[in-house]
């Protein structure tokens, strides 16, 4: 019996006897959080739409500074690493731009298709996460055909005295700190927010010794100011970050690369000498949001909102290869105009892109009874990418999105209820003398019945998501990913049709949900590499194909007959494949996880966290399989007073074991890197 049957086994067996000796008396509360993913004020329990929500108050602030360690928590929710701290979202296998982020209630765009950068969003300042897994296209448009992840803010007080708090945490394992401090207050109708945060990680360590270049730092500012009546509200929130990061040495002396001089060769192999010099190999990214949000009370129950964002991102790379050849190729008639562009001088950066995004989105709730809301709605985004470095990844482009939507949630019965979508979408890109435009139009069905002590979800949506400028137009070397990345001008929209199945048992202790999944994807469009090579690195077309992915999670949250002690199981399953019958890359194997909670009365409590994934052999064209492993995290945090304030002491151990092993989505496996060995952290949360 091969690792992974006998890990589906055990998890099975655990879940079945956890639902068959449920009697402890304590209630669960989660079931009562209020959803922000869909505008209608629901709580996750009444909601059509399954929807995971994690609240950052219950967390522990080492395992939250890095907002994916905490979501990838969630069944379904995966991590593609780039080391500690760098990790993107992958929502059933899908991810990139198939993954909506909704941050301060605007779209998220951070040139998201980088695999190699994370969110660049840190949960400081962050209050809860919620992830809605399947296409939410009518919402919130193209692009959220994986899912969206939706980051609500730090809530304003109503204490009309500030209140300022810090929190301090040591991470051994790559000697990293981190140092936040949050103030926050009111006056009359004024309340207002200031966050700052710093972290500086150094190269972190795996069980065979230190990493050389992965070092990371971030720095980043939120402020908002919110003025609010009994008819009217305004939030206006400005966040800047600027993130720093070494790029790891990915060619040296690891056999998926051992074929290089096998293969047709544009350029001189010899160029990777040019690495040798990779401690200055780095990336740079700066991020600016201006989100203003404004909420109107139009009377009789029905609400206006217009969400108006500005973002400016900028992604520079710098080091490792200023003496490759071929930048001349890729200099594009034009270029002198930026010439004058603030901060960008010439031999700065080899890579620099700048990316700036307009968005407005209007929404109108309209109660029409008790049995009948609905919701109506306009998005619009312009977007212009523009480049100030030696070499062009992606050419000056301007992309254009309108869409208009309609939302209707049904009140079927006291115990039914259906959720019924529309949306049309239209996108446009310009870049050069070429033009793409899309246009498309989707629905989605749901349908929620409530038993004595359960819910039956079952919701039909379809999804679609136009080329992005990466994947139309993309023709040069992408250092951070070592890749050399060919875009493809006839590539024709994604679209989907995805199936759910949700089934959750409510008793007084336990919260046990069966979800399952089908979503058949036309027209997929995926990196394909060649066994051609560039500047000493790999060429990756961009193709298309149609594909399959289907799996299911199933998850137990239990509190036990002991007081102190409660639990949550999980099983994620995920099966990928293109129609030819080949695996699609970043897949997550088999995954078990089991958590331990221990309370030692109201001040001190403990967190136990054993992870399994089984062995992962279907694989893409040029992807390595990985072994199965398991790996033990501690966790605890110890609550007192000092000077009458309250203090927040918290601990950590991850791979208590030093445990040596890949994980199947870690992009530094290919170059034989084990993930992050044994790893000490303290902290503490002081309040003034």
């Amino acid at each position: 019996m091969n690792k992974k049957i006998r890990i589906g086994l055990i998890a099975t067996m655990l879940l079945a006897t956890q639902l068959i000796f449920s009697q402890a008396d304590n209630e669960l509360v989660e079931l009562e959080e209020i959803v922000l993913t869909i505008p209608f004020d629901q709580t996750v329990g009444k909601s059509v739409l399954k929807v995971d929500k994690l609240n950052f108050d219950n967390v522990n602030p080492i395992i939250a500074q890095y907002m994916m360690n905490s979501i990838s928590k969630l069944p379904g929710v995966s991590t593609i690493s780039t080391g500690p701290g760098i990790g993107k979202p992958s929502i059933r296998g899908l991810s990139f731009n198939r993954v909506v982020v909704i941050d301060q209630r605007i779209r998220l765009e951070n040139q998201q298709w980088g695999e190699e950068h994370g969110l660049a969003i840190s949960s400081s300042g962050v209050e809860s996460v919620e992830v809605v897994k399947g296409p939410l296209y009518v919402l919130y448009g193209s692009d959220a055909m994986g899912g969206v992840i939706y980051i609500e803010p730090e809530k304003y007080t109503s204490e009309c005295c500030a209140l300022i708090d810090y929190t301090g945490i040591y991470n051994s394992n790559y000697n990293g700190f981190t140092n936040n401090l949050g103030l926050k207050g009111s006056s009359g109708k004024l309340s207002w927010t200031f966050r700052g945060e710093m972290t500086d990680n150094g190269d972190f360590s795996s069980p065979d010794g230190e990493v050389e270049n992965t070092w990371f730092k971030n720095n980043e500012l939120k402020s908002g100011i919110q003025y609010q009546t009994e008819k009217y509200t305004s939030d206006l929130r400005l966040s800047m970050s600027r993130i720093e990061l070494g790029i790891p040495h990915m060619e040296e002396g690891h056999d998926d690369h051992d074929d290089h001089d096998d293969h047709d060769d544009h350029g001189d192999h010899d160029d990777h000498d040019d690495h040798e010099d990779h401690g200055d190999h780095y990336q740079e990214i700066t991020h600016t949001t201006l989100a203003w949000n404004n909420t109107f009370d139009m009377g009789n129950d029905h609400t206006l909102q217009v969400n108006i964002g500005r973002q400016l991102n900028d992604r520079k790379e710098f080091g490792g290869h200023e003496e490759e050849e071929g930048h001349d190729d890729h200099e594009e008639e034009g270029h002198d105009d930026h010439d004058d562009h603030e901060g960008h001088h010439e031999g700065e950066a080899e890579l620099d892109m700048e990316l700036s995004t307009n968005t407005i989105d209007i929404k109108l709730t309209m109660p029409q009874s008790d049995v009948l809301n609905l919701i109506m709605g306009i998005n619009i985004l312009n977007q212009e990418n523009r480049n100030f470095g030696h070499e062009v990844l992606i050419p000056d482009a301007e992309k254009g999105d309108f869409g208009v939507f309609a939302l209707s949630q049904i009140d079927l019965n006291d115990s039914s209820q259906a959720l019924i979508g529309f949306r049309y979408d239209s996108r446009s890109i310009t870049s050069g003398s070429s033009s793409n435009d899309w246009k498309n139009v989707n629905g989605s069905l749901g349908y929620k019945k409530d038993y004595a002590n359960s819910v039956l979800r079952i919701n039909l949506s379809s999804g679609f998501r136009a080329p992005d400028l990466i994947e139309l137009y993309a023709d040069g070397s992408h250092h951070a990913s070592f890749t050399y990345k060919k875009g493809n001008t006839n590539l024709v929209a994604e679209e989907s049709v995805q199936t759910d199945l949700s089934y959750q048992i409510t008793n007084d202790d336990t919260v046990a949900s069966f979800d399952l999944f089908y979503n058949d994807i036309s027209n997929y469009i995926y990196l394909s590499p060649t066994r051609n090579f560039i500047d000493g690195l790999r060429v990756n077309d961009y193709l298309q194909q149609n594909a399959v992915i289907y799996g299911g999670e199933i998850q137990i949250a239990k509190n036990t007959g002991l007081d102190w002690l409660s639990y949550n199981t999980s099983l994620q399953y995920l099966f990928a494949e293109t129609a030819d019958g080949e695996p699609l890359p970043f897949i997550s194997p088999l995954t078990f996880n089991q958590v331990f909670n221990i309370d030692f009365g109201s001040d001190f409590s403990m967190e136990v966290d054993f992870i399994a994934k089984a062995k992962q052999g279907r694989v893409a064209d040029f992807e390595e399989e990985t072994d199965g492993y398991s790996v033990l995290n501690l966790s605890g945090n110890y609550k007192t007073s000092i000077f009458n304030n309250d203090v927040n002491l918290f601990w950590s151990v991850s791979n208590v074991f030093d445990k040596e092993y890949y994980d199947h989505l870690s992009r530094l496996k290919t170059a034989g890197i084990h993930e992050m060995g044994r790893n000490i952290s303290v902290g503490l949360k002081y309040n003034f």
